[in-house]
């Protein structure tokens, strides 16, 4: 085992503290069982422009976007720094939520370094966690969303096993975090999937 200390980001997709808060948040108590740092981040009140495809990060050789400074300015920098990530979303429309599109948007920039160093991300891992207001409300559809775009960067997309196949589902019967937290079934997705990934970056740093 490496003695660098392991961290994980946990993102929150939705734009109100609510469900899917809640269920990063217990992903993340279940990674800081195994010893692992985590920090959260949350789209709840950030206000940021979306990617214009202006192209003027890859031209100045920017990490960050050069175009807008914002709510997110400074996390393209901050992404690199993790080790695995577990990111989360309400499903909208049967997909990821705006402010979470809007956030991968962002991350452009990452091609920067991802061109020089394509195995950049080859080491972390990622877990998804999708929270519907109805049990088949379209959760699958989002993790997929998620679990690709850790493929487009070159993350290893984590399994939660039998309880969560390709990422946690959960159903909140609309009635936020005490919704997610009445959901058992729900809830062993999240453990399970947590777990999977915490295990999956420790051995990855060996």
């Amino acid at each position: 085992m490496t003695d660098k200390k392991l961290k994980i980001l946990g993102i929150s997709g939705s734009p109100r503290n609510s469900a899917t808060l809640f269920a990063v948040k217990q992903a993340l108590q279940v990674v800081e069982e195994l010893g692992i740092e985590t920090d959260l981040l949350s789209m709840q009140g950030k206000k940021f422009s979306l990617c214009v495809d202006c192209g003027r990060c890859i031209k100045e050789n920017s990490i960050e976007c050069v175009a807008f400074q914002d709510g997110i300015t400074g996390w393209a920098t901050r992404f690199l720094e993790y080790d695995g990530y577990i990111i989360a979303s309400p499903v909208y429309d049967v997909n990821i939520s705006a402010q979470l599109q809007g956030f991968f948007n962002r991350m452009r920039s990452n091609w920067i370094l991802l061109e020089n160093n394509p195995h950049y991300y080859a080491k972390k891992c990622g877990g998804a966690i999708a929270v519907g207001g109805t049990r088949y409300g379209g959760q699958e559809l989002v993790l997929n969303a998620i679990n690709n775009y850790y493929l487009s960067l070159g993350i290893k997309a984590i399994s939660g096993g039998p309880y969560a196949y390709v990422g946690a589902g959960v159903c909140s019967k609309d009635k936020g975090a005490e919704g997610v937290a009445e959901d058992l079934e729900g809830m062993e997705s999240i453990k399970a999937l947590a777990k999977s990934v915490g295990l999956a970056v420790l051995n990855s740093n060996k």
